[in-house]
């Protein structure tokens, strides 16, 4: 079977994972069971997973910042106006 090269998750604050038990998404527990089962799958397969986490309309990282400290690189990309608009 074909493996796939690149894995997105698009957000990690959704996600549910068994091994967190009946905890909510996007809860501490939550976020660091899944972003764990999310890095021992890129170990073991050597599929690269991009996690993305949003914040919320005041600029802050929706749940919890755990996945900061889990992962090997952060981004934060900011949107603004469209091109050429004044």
């Amino acid at each position: 079977p074909r493996q796939p090269s690149l894995v997105i998750i698009d957000s990690i604050q959704t996600m549910l994972c068994d091994a967190a038990g009946s905890s909510a998404a996007g809860g501490i527990t939550q976020v660091r069971e899944c972003v764990a089962l999310f890095l021992r799958l890129a170990k073991s397969t050597g599929v690269s997973i991009i996690l993305v986490g949003h914040v919320t309309k005041s600029g802050d990282v929706a749940g919890p910042r755990t996945v900061e400290h889990m992962v090997d690189c952060v981004l934060y990309l900011e949107g603004g106006g469209l091109l050429g608009s004044s």
